[in-house]
């Protein structure tokens, strides 16, 4: 009964010391997210991309580096299993970066793993026209919540 309590009393303490010991990457990437400013984006880039192989990861590292730029607000990942290549809806501000340089930043991730192909562009802001009035304009903008990329996280933690 003595090495039974013991062994209890054992394995608390380690399960409290580790639930409490913090990575030393916290403040990292606490001083990355302080760094990212609001992006007002006023351009979507549609690209296609070759050698994704899944949606949670591939998307996810495509997002994470591309949102870092400070010029990215929004990456819509449309992936389709079984298909060559994948879509990728980009919201960002031309003034800040162009669509070549998105291309350079999709293809130099994970050591070139992906062939980037710009299909279209279009302005953020539609007009919308009325029965009643044609000269009525609607400025739309989309209003998302962002949760953050929790195997981003993770692994940057376990690489580091």
């Amino acid at each position: 009964m003595k090495g039974f309590v013991k062994f209890l009393i054992i394995g608390l303490v380690v399960f409290l010391i580790s639930c409490k010991s913090e990575p030393n990457n916290t403040s990292t990437l606490e001083s990355k997210q302080q760094k990212l400013e609001k992006v007002e984006p006023n351009q979507t880039l549609i690209v296609e991309v070759e050698g994704m192989v899944c949606k949670m990861g591939c998307g996810g590292a495509i997002r994470k580096e591309l949102i870092l730029t400070n010029a990215v607000a929004r990456v819509e990942v449309d992936f389709e299993e079984g298909e060559k290549k994948q879509t990728l809806k980009i919201q960002y501000d031309n003034q800040l970066i162009s669509q070549a340089e998105i291309v350079r930043k999709i293809e130099k991730i994970n050591n070139k793993q992906f062939k980037a192909y710009p299909i279209g562009t279009s302005e953020i802001g539609t007009t919308v026209s009325n029965s009643q009035n044609e000269k009525s304009k609607v400025n739309m903008a989309e209003q998302t919540i962002e949760l953050p990329n929790l195997l981003g996280i993770l692994s940057s933690f376990i690489t580091q």
